[in-house]
């Protein structure tokens, strides 16, 4: 239970579709201390963000690992006596390796239905409600990571160059955080500036995956301010990729970044990026360019 007294959890709709059907299929659980049918779903432990929860509860409750894709509508409701909210995102495995399913206590049913269906099998109006936004847009997305550095050691108490300029012991945290955050939207590339507060933010992620930390150095400040034009060709070029990435950048760069992804938001950059704090874009990539169909902020 948050602070304010309300129960946070975060599920999922996990999706799939199968190679004899066009039609997407819906993973809904049954649980026999309630005898209900909803979506995977949980309550977060002490300390963790929504997204890791959302993974580790679908994980929990149905074998799959999964790879988040666009957010979803939060639905709120009372339990247990207190007010809940639970955040849900579309899902898919980020492993497709056969998971056979095994019953537990706390599930002991799983099946996989076209959404009509599974608006019949589930319990609660609510959670039918999101098959709805479910269907509404593009589910087989793409997510890019636009990442502003972790809290760094502060300019006035640094002596020597910039770029060496460290994350501090808050920065370093925050890091460590990021892990199952990036984690959770299965990115596959890490691309940072070549300033070391930057390449220290994702290095624990990168090392958690086994990929390489890619430098970019037209990406940093410096590099910024000294031939803006090569920053926004690369980030072009950057952009333009289909895997799911991080790109890992400075406050004065986030601008033109998130002005080149999303052109129409030109000139109205959300709030500035706090440090450590990701917008997750996810982009339709099904086109000859990608379309940008939903955007998040999470802080670590």
């Amino acid at each position: 239970m948050g602070t304010d007294g309300v129960i946070k959890a975060a599920g999922a709709l996990l999706w799939r579709q199968p190679a004899d059907d066009g039609r997407a299929h819906l993973a809904v659980v049954h649980r026999p201390h309630r005898q209900d049918w909803s979506f995977p779903k949980g309550k977060l432990e002490p300390g963790e963000h929504a997204v890791a929860a959302a993974v580790r509860e679908v994980a929990e409750e149905t074998g799959w690992v999964v790879a988040l894709g666009r957010p979803l509508p939060t639905l709120r409701y009372d339990a247990e006596g207190a007010p809940k909210q639970v955040r849900y995102w579309a899902a898919q495995p980020d492993d497709w390796s056969p998971r056979p399913f095994v019953p537990g206590p706390e599930i002991d049913e799983l099946e996989w239905l076209a959404a009509d269906a599974a608006r019949e099998r589930l319990s609660y109006p609510h959670d039918a409600e999101l098959i709805a936004a479910f269907e509404r847009r593009p589910v087989d997305t793409v997510p890019l990571v636009v990442l502003r550095h972790a809290k760094a050691v502060k300019r006035g108490r640094w002596t020597d160059a910039d770029p060496l300029r460290p994350l501090d012991g808050r920065g370093t945290a925050q890091a460590g955080r990021l892990v199952a955050m990036l984690g959770a939207y299965g990115i596959r590339r890490v691309h940072s500036s070549d300033s070391e507060r930057c390449r220290a933010t994702v290095a624990p992620y990168a090392k958690s995956r086994g990929v390489p930390v890619e430098e970019e150095p037209t990406l940093s400040e410096e590099a910024f301010d000294r031939k803006p034009k090569a920053t926004r060709k690369r980030l072009t070029e950057l952009l333009a990729q289909r895997e799911p990435l991080v790109v890992c950048t400075h406050r004065p760069v986030l601008p033109e970044l998130v002005d080149t992804l999303v052109p129409r938001r030109r000139g109205r950059v959300p709030a500035p990026l706090t440090p450590g704090t990701m917008l997750v874009v996810h982009r339709d990539v099904s086109g000859k360019q990608p379309r940008v169909v939903a955007v998040e902020r999470h802080r670590s």
